[in-house]
């Protein structure tokens, strides 16, 4: 799974002061082809009001990690498809994104802890490199 960390929790997380995993997360299987900051922008509907990042941010910090309680992650379906999900937009309430060129289902997590093995990724328009990794206790930067 994978979540874009926003800037103002960058540090929180590297620290050890942010220990939970939210919100909204993409499988990392589907977002193959978002492998710059302005697509993975556009693509996983970081456009919402209130967001940190515009679509030219140079570089953009992505958690990654592996799936373990599928329990854990539910579809956001709306009222519209059966679901009794709601939220501001870009909320599609379908179980995707809204991105017009990209498919890319969407499911939530409520807060749960960071898995052993997650990883940081800094990706830039140039290339994208493994920033830290989560021993299951803190964070290390990567090799």
């Amino acid at each position: 799974m994978q979540k874009v960390i926003p800037p103002r929790l960058l540090v929180p997380y590297l620290s050890g002061k942010r220990t939970v995993i939210s919100g909204y997360v993409y499988r990392v299987q589907d977002c193959v082809r978002l492998t710059k900051p302005e697509a993975i922008y556009w693509g996983l509907d970081l456009s919402f009001d209130g967001s940190e990042l515009f679509a030219e941010v140079p570089e953009l910090y992505v958690m990654r990690w592996y799936a373990r309680d599928v329990d854990t992650y539910a579809v956001p379906y709306g009222p519209h498809m059966g679901g009794d999900w709601s939220d501001a937009p870009p909320f599609a309430g379908n179980g995707f994104t809204t991105s017009p060129d990209h498919v890319v289902p969407q499911f939530h997590t409520v807060p749960m802890p960071i898995p052993a093995g997650a990883e940081i990724l800094h990706v830039t328009k140039d290339a994208e490199r493994r920033f830290a990794d989560y021993d299951g206790l803190t964070w290390r930067p990567a090799a």
